[in-house]
């Protein structure tokens, strides 16, 4: 699937830092131990860390065994836990250490993270976990859609990533199995910076209209198939996505994108961690199906093959 955004996984991209300056483990001549990089999942069972002692490179020469006991703790249920080590080589051929646990964190449950020298010296941090969330969506007949997410509780969260995904194929009315034996495509569209914050949550209005010429064009020149007539053929959308990334709220820096790595290359710029450099942060990935009315699907150039109810017009059932 093509993405047509600032390529940097929202919930990996701390563990990618290779083309990152090398000032990303902090400043020379400092006194601070350690810096981690690393997010608490509540959908995954083991949590991984990237740990690396503040030096002038972020990445370790060797595979040597760190300095560091590293443990974290829920702040709630005070459950602790010491979490083990391992190199593993990034895309460059650099070594990391990469520090695990297995458990899984609430939804909603705060955390402290602790890495500890032998001098006595140590990093820590403390996190939230966002809580779980649902989406909505509306539209009053036009090609103008309203989404919401939403926290099924109160705690806030921000929205790290925010993507559109239209899946399509090529459709011709005077021929209607081409919507079946065409290869179908996703694309999908970052919208983030189009959020405004809720009491709970987020929205955004997409004009569904708006990426079709784009979306046409990447079809052609995924699938070498041509459109000649736009009331006879085009674009047959077939399910329209939404996939966010969840945040804890202290992913937000102020002025920049939270998903973009050149921050990281900047020291204090995108940090939650003390006596040391980093950020470690809860947050997921939630997808959803948006289901626009038919309605508002004929307010734009696609011709309407959504797959609402679970039906799906190329097994008869639509």
């Amino acid at each position: 699937m093509r993405r047509y955004y600032f390529c940097a996984a929202a919930l990996l991209f701390f563990l990618s830092l290779a083309g990152c300056e090398e000032d990303v483990a902090g400043p020379t001549g400092v006194d601070e131990p350690f810096s981690l990089y690393g997010v608490f999942n509540p959908r995954l069972l083991m949590q991984t860390v990237l740990v690396a002692p503040v030096e002038d490179l972020l990445f370790p020469e060797t595979g040597e065994a760190l300095d560091a006991v590293v443990t974290s703790t829920d702040l709630g249920s005070g459950k602790a836990y010491v979490w083990r080590d391992s190199v593993a080589a990034n895309a460059t051929g650099q070594l990391d250490h990469i520090y695990w646990a297995d458990f899984t964190p609430g939804y909603g449950s705060r955390h402290r993270m602790e890495v500890v020298r032998s001098d006595g010296e140590h990093t820590f941090v403390e996190l939230e976990v966002p809580g779980d969330v649902r989406v909505e969506d509306s539209d009053a007949g036009t090609r103008d859609l309203h989404v919401r997410v939403l926290g099924v509780a109160d705690e806030p969260f921000s929205l790290v990533r925010i993507e559109t995904v239209y899946e399509v194929s090529f459709y011709h009315v005077n021929a209607s199995d081409t919507v079946c034996a065409t290869p179908r495509r996703r694309y999908a569209f970052s919208q983030k910076g189009m959020e405004e914050k809720l009491d709970r949550g987020w929205e955004f209005t997409t004009d569904l209209n708006l990426l079709y010429e784009t979306m046409r064009s990447y079809y052609h020149d995924d699938t070498g198939i041509n459109f000649r007539n736009p009331t006879q053929d085009g674009l047959a959308l077939l399910r329209l996505g939404l996939e966010v990334t969840v945040g804890s709220f202290e992913w937000d820096p102020p002025g920049g994108d939270p998903a973009d790595g050149r921050l990281l290359a900047q020291p204090g710029t995108l940090s939650n961690v003390e006596n040391g450099y980093g950020l470690v942060v809860g947050g997921y990935n939630e997808e959803a199906t948006l289901y626009p009315s038919s309605r508002a699907v004929a307010d734009t150039p696609f011709f309407d093959f959504i797959q609402r109810d679970g039906g799906d017009y190329c097994l008869g059932t639509l």
